[in-house]
């Protein structure tokens, strides 16, 4: 059985009819879909998108996307050093030796007591 043949300009021009054609229906779609629509969503698709409040304006120069690094950079650093000093002050303050003097200043609140509470438990 032979197989049939199609010219260059045939096959092009039937690619060219097709993409046409699909157009064509998207058109037709939209123009019959159109009145059927909610007033909300022709409203919304009227309106060009609005810019989301969340995302920062683009930096303009690498100078200030730099500056914009290091300032993150620098709250990250003093974000963990306060985690840090606190873990610490939290096991300083459940040591052995800080309950002892907790407890002797309950006991007895001298000055000495307390001095030596603070040495301990920070």
């Amino acid at each position: 059985m032979p197989q049939p043949t199609l010219g260059f300009w045939k096959f092009t021009f039937a690619i060219a009819a097709g993409i046409w054609l699909g157009c064509l229906a998207v058109a037709a779609t939209a123009w019959l879909i159109w009145p059927d629509l909610p007033p909300a969503v022709v409203s919304r698709l009227s309106q060009p998108p609005a810019a989301t409040p969340t995302s920062p304006p683009p930096p303009s120069s690498n100078e200030e996307m730099f500056q914009q690094y290091l300032q993150r950079q620098q709250a990250t650093q003093e974000q963990q050093n306060r985690q840090i000093e606190k873990s610490e002050q939290e096991k300083r303050f459940n040591s052995a030796p800080c309950q002892f003097w907790r407890q002797q200043y309950q006991a007895n609140p001298t000055q000495g007591n307390r001095e030596k509470m603070d040495g301990y438990c920070g």
